[in-house]
């Protein structure tokens, strides 16, 4: 494993795992509906401090029979330790020329940062975009300029260069050969998954779906980043259960470490994460 890229197969697809780097986040933001002596168990069972969770940013590239799809692309110059992904795809021997076809899971500044280039250019000059059409309506809404300016900056700079080349969805569609655009609403109103399968063998790219393993055992314990808690409930449902009963290889955009793989098993209410 190199340090900012992991190579894998999912069936006949290779597929390499995309460090854009580091965040921290706070358990007050992750849990904040969590009774404080049941996360304070939570947080020394996972050896995680309270006020210091770290958080890798993993985006993920397929190469399939029209080229090199790229899932996300982090979070660019949102902060000094992010906008590692062209150096990793460049570790990986993937040139942004290469990359037929962007997949954007939703529009916070952490998923769309790498759209543009240090120079303000599409960083990806011969793809083709594609994101959830609620999703793409609802962040040139009025609604969505009411946001912090964390939000609107990055949506303001990172999506109106790319309405040419964007291909917008509405149902489960499979955006390139064996990868598929899937539902999971709630946390932004056009969140989706992104499902890769070959030969009987499926990845789930879960994105935001959830944010931490302890989201998996704790299921009830929503972040303040979910938008609509119950529709961001039902999708992680639909998304967890579908992940372990079929066993499938799930990619977690901010699993610590890096690069953020495993499986999930039922457990109680909810799920066990098992990193590879």
């Amino acid at each position: 494993m190199a340090a900012d890229y992991y190579r894998f197969r999912v069936g006949d697809l290779e597929c390499v795992a995309l460090l854009d780097g580091t965040n921290v986040y706070k358990a007050a933001a992750y849990f904040p509906t969590a009774p404080a002596a049941e996360l304070a168990r939570a947080l020394r069972e996972h050896d995680v401090q309270p006020d210091r969770i770290l958080s890798p940013y993993t985006c993920m590239a397929v190469r399939t029979a029209e080229g090199w799809v790229l899932i996300d692309t982090g979070a660019g110059s949102f902060m000094p330790t992010t906008g590692r992904l062209p150096a990793s795809l460049a570790a990986a021997g993937i040139a942004p020329t290469e990359v037929a076809k962007v997949v954007i899971t939703h529009a916070h500044p952490d998923h769309i940062g790498g759209n543009l280039d240090a120079a303000g250019q599409v960083a990806f000059p011969n793809a083709q975009w594609v994101m959830w059409k609620d999703e793409w309506e609802y962040w040139a809404s009025p609604a969505a300029r009411k946001l912090p300016a964390v939000f609107t900056d990055a949506t303001s700079r990172n999506l109106p260069p790319i309405e040419d080349r964007l291909t917008l969805v509405d149902r489960e569609s499979e955006v390139a050969p064996g990868v598929f655009a899937v539902p999971a609403l709630g946390h932004t109103p056009g969140h989706i998954v992104v499902t890769v399968a070959s030969r009987e063998e499926e990845l789930l790219y879960i994105s935001d779906a959830v944010l931490h393993p302890i989201h998996l055992e704790h299921p009830e314990w929503q972040p303040i980043y979910d938008m609509d808690q119950p529709a961001a409930a039902a999708s992680m449902h639909r998304v967890f259960d579908r992940a372990a009963d079929r066993a499938s290889l799930v990619l977690a955009f901010h699993f610590d470490p890096f690069p953020c793989l495993g499986h999930v098993t039922r457990q109680g209410s909810g799920w066990k994460w098992h990193p590879i």
